[in-house]
C-alpha cells in the first residue's frame, strides 16, 4: 500500500502545480484533514478540515508571485506516511524579493486521500519523525 501512497502524493503534487486548487482539494485532501505548519513558522498553526486548509494554502499562494513547487524527493516510509522534500520558488508579492527554499512535508494517507500533513524546515528532523 505504501508505494500506492507515494504515487498518490506524486499525483497530488502535479495537481497542486497545475494551480487548480479546487481540483487538488476535492481529489486529494480528506474532508477532515489535519495540517500542521512547521513549528518555526511565524504563523505556526494546525488547520482542521478542507476549508481551513484551503484558506491556509490561499494565503500562502497569495503571498508570492509565480509560486512554484518542485517535488525533489518522495519516500515510502513503510506505513501510512510519505516523506517529501520540496523546493519552493517565487517572488514576494509585496517585496518583489526572490524566494527559494526547501520544506519537508510528511503526509499521512488513508483510503487514497491525504488525511494529514506535517511541515518541517529541518529535513533531518522530518526524516527522523518517520524513522528514516
Amino acid at each position: 500500500m505504501s508505494q500506492e501512497n507515494v504515487e498518490l502524493i506524486r499525483r497530488s503534487a502535479e495537481a497542486f502545480s497545475a494551480r487548480d486548487l479546487d481540483s487538488y482539494i476535492s481529489e486529494f485532501i480528506a474532508p477532515d484533514v489535519e495540517w500542521h505548519t512547521a513549528a518555526e513558522d511565524p504563523d505556526a498553526a494546525t488547520h482542521h478540515g478542507q476549508e481551513e486548509f484551503r484558506r491556509y494554502v490561499e494565503r500562502w499562494k497569495d503571498s508570492f508571485e509565480d509560486l512554484q513547487a518542485e517535488l525533489v524527493e518522495c519516500l515510502d516510509t513503510d506505513d501510512d506516511r510519505v516523506f517529501t522534500w520540496v523546493r519552493w520558488t517565487g517572488r514576494g508579492r509585496t517585496s518583489a524579493v526572490g524566494a527559494d527554499w526547501h520544506l519537508a512535508i510528511v503526509y499521512t494517507v488513508e483510503d487514497r486521500q491525504i488525511i494529514g500533513g506535517q511541515e518541517y524546515f529541518d529535513r533531518r528532523e522530518a526524516l527522523e519523525s518517520v524513522g528514516l
